[in-house]
């Protein structure tokens, strides 16, 4: 009986090594792999930047191991005095490369050489013998500007303009504008145009976003801020009132610069055109109370405006 187990064991033991042994193998598997990527031997490459604007310079650096020493030399020959090295780029979605640059490496196999970028790829280095260097992704972020007109009235369109750089494929746009969402699509050169039509007075920021592609990274802008204005009723008031207070507090005067509105609440900024000319108030007290206007201005907002005593004044609110 002892002898059959101890049988047994051996045949368990023996049906274990083969498991054992892939073990160990994927244990220093990683090891080896980091080792091989690591030797000096293997053709090596760096690049300053790795995302980078449109047609920005590139430092790209690496090392050959001298091919007359790659295998003891010939002779106790000595390492040549440089070699032929080509910076080759492809871009993202392309099969091809292409040279970018040509260098020379120096005696100890290094390299060095400045790159332009124009859109995101991969760089890599080739001996004059053909070895290449591993590669290196840089991705291009694109700029985007766009523009906005200043001022506009209710229910007319606004032209919203931009470009982005580099221009590559027909992009997409996406452009904030007064809680709205509109989309566009940039043409062959980069440039876009949206129109928005509002529907109420008021000041809007607008921000601009253009999407990625293989050619660029999206990236953002601020257009600016466009301000919207509604027609309004007005009249003036000041004489025979000076020295009285206001609703919202403090006293009246001949130089206060103010509106009185029914509703806004006090300390209520707008902003009061007529004619080209412009004005900011706050809202300082409460009126008029005669049908059909809207706002009251105090006698140094008339004057600044050169309104007459009623008028048709466009207003942000």
């Amino acid at each position: 009986m002892t002898c059959f187990r101890d049988w047994r064991g051996l045949v368990a033991a023996l049906l274990l090594l083969p498991l054992a042994a892939l073990l160990i193998g994927r244990a220093a598997g990683p090891a080896e792999a980091q080792g091989a990527q690591t030797s000096p031997d293997r053709p090596s490459l760096s690049t300053s930047e790795q995302r980078v604007r449109p047609n920005e310079l590139v430092t790209v650096r690496g090392r050959f191991r001298p091919a007359s020493t790659q295998s003891g030399g010939v002779g106790g020959s000595a390492a040549p005095a440089s070699q032929p090295v080509r910076i080759q780029f492809r871009a993202l979605g392309s099969k091809h490369w292409r040279d970018a640059r040509s260098t020379r490496a120096g005696k100890a196999g290094r390299f060095k050489e400045r790159v332009k970028i124009e859109r995101s790829g991969r760089i890599r280095a080739v001996s004059a013998d053909g070895r290449a260097t591993p590669t290196r992704k840089v991705r291009v972020r694109s700029v985007t500007r766009a523009s906005v007109e200043k001022r506009a009235r209710v229910g007319q369109k606004v032209t919203i303009r931009g470009h982005v750089a580099p221009a590559g494929q027909r992009r997409k746009v996406t452009i904030r504008v007064g809680g709205e969402e509109l989309r566009a699509r940039t043409n062959r050169t980069g440039r876009f145009r949206a129109r928005w039509k509002p529907d109420d007075a008021g000041r809007s920021k607008v921000k601009v976003r253009s999407a990625g592609n293989l050619v660029a990274a999206g990236s953002t802008a601020k257009a600016g801020r466009v301000t919207v204005f509604r027609s309004a009723e007005a009249s003036w008031y000041g004489p025979g009132l000076y020295g009285n207070g206001v609703a919202c507090g403090g006293t009246l005067k001949p130089s206060t610069m103010g509106v009185a509105h029914k509703t806004l609440p006090c300390g209520t900024k707008l902003t009061i055109r007529y004619h080209g000319r412009q004005v900011r108030a706050k809202v300082i007290d409460r009126g008029p109370y005669v049908a059909g206007r809207e706002l009251d201005l105090t006698e140094a907002v008339k004057n600044k405006l050169r309104m007459p005593g009623v008028a048709q004044v466009l207003v942000d609110r």
